[in-house]
């Protein structure tokens, strides 16, 4: 039986500290994450991908969808038996350190599709989200995984505050807050493109490599028919939505759009547990009375596409 999580972060299980009780504000949530990102010694990163896949494993998954920034989760995926990809991510709003993260992504890429293993876990490419990547790094990424038909991931219309900081430049928060989260980031590489999430990705030729968008909670019946038009499919995480105060996903306009929708846990920093059947649980409670009942059960047991 196939059981998908769609979208992890095995290299964050050891920041479970950093999951909500009750929901918070996305921009100071993702401040501190970035912070923590920053300090992690080697060690303490393999142990939360061992720590993760155990988690995963113990919940009867049997096919994932991994994000890793450090590359060290490709090695223990693809031992482990499971099916899915794992995303190498880059992320970058200098355009030429960016392009460089994308280059050494290239080559991981290209290096793991050679490995004797290689084949029910397989490689593809996340570009992290429309504000935290420079255009040209979008654009780049998104032609270079058409040509050689790599997976792509991104991040997409997550939260409130992802829309008016790409409509106007501004982050919705506190000033020290909007400080810190510019300075980690790079802001001042950017240039707001006044478009929200889906048309600017469109804009850039995104959507033509067909990603895997994660989230797409802040959209419009436009932007859905956009993702649909355009054959994309997307990720839904409800719970880490609902903690990080990104608000409801339109499930039920996605599911009558004909776009292809799948669960995920997100990670232990934004979720309570890996475990995908408690996700969809909270999934049918969220959207009782949008969606029959078993629809949602439904979107746990399709493979990942590839």
């Amino acid at each position: 039986m196939i059981l998908t999580n769609a979208h992890t972060h095995l290299e964050l299980t050891h920041l479970k500290r950093l999951c909500p009780k009750t929901p918070v504000e996305f921009v100071p949530w993702l401040r501190r994450l970035i912070w923590e990102l920053r300090q992690r010694p080697e060690p303490v990163i393999q142990a939360s991908i061992e720590e993760g896949l155990a988690l995963l494993k113990a919940a009867g998954v049997t096919h994932v969808g991994d994000i890793s920034v450090t590359g060290h989760s490709v090695g223990p995926l693809l031992h482990s038996g499971l099916n899915g990809v794992v995303f190498i991510e880059v992320v970058g709003l200098n355009p030429q350190v960016a392009l460089e993260r994308f280059e050494k992504a290239k080559q991981l890429i290209q290096k793991t599709k050679d490995h004797p293993e290689y084949g029910p876990m397989q490689v593809g490419l996340s570009l992290h989200a429309p504000y935290s990547c420079h255009p040209e790094l979008l654009r780049t990424g998104a032609k270079w995984c058409r040509e050689e038909k790599i997976p792509l991931c991104i991040h997409a219309a997550e939260s409130p505050a992802e829309i008016q900081f790409l409509m106007e430049g501004k982050i919705p928060s506190t000033s020290w807050i909007t400080r810190r989260l510019a300075g980690l980031l790079g802001f001042n590489h950017f240039q707001a493109p006044k478009m929200r999430p889906l048309p600017y990705l469109a804009s850039l030729g995104v959507l033509d490599a067909q990603p895997l968008l994660v989230h797409t909670v802040q959209v419009t019946d436009e932007d859905i028919q956009l993702i649909a038009d355009t054959g994309s499919s997307v990720v839904h995480c409800p719970r880490s939505n609902h903690l990080l105060s990104c608000g409801r996903m339109p499930l039920e306009t996605f599911l009558a759009a004909g776009v292809p929708v799948y669960l995920g846990t997100d990670s232990l920093a934004s979720s309570p547990s890996l475990d995908i059947r408690e996700e969809a649980a909270f999934a049918a409670e969220l959207h009782e009375g949008r969606i029959k009942p078993g629809r949602i059960e439904a979107l746990i047991q399709d493979p990942l596409p590839l």
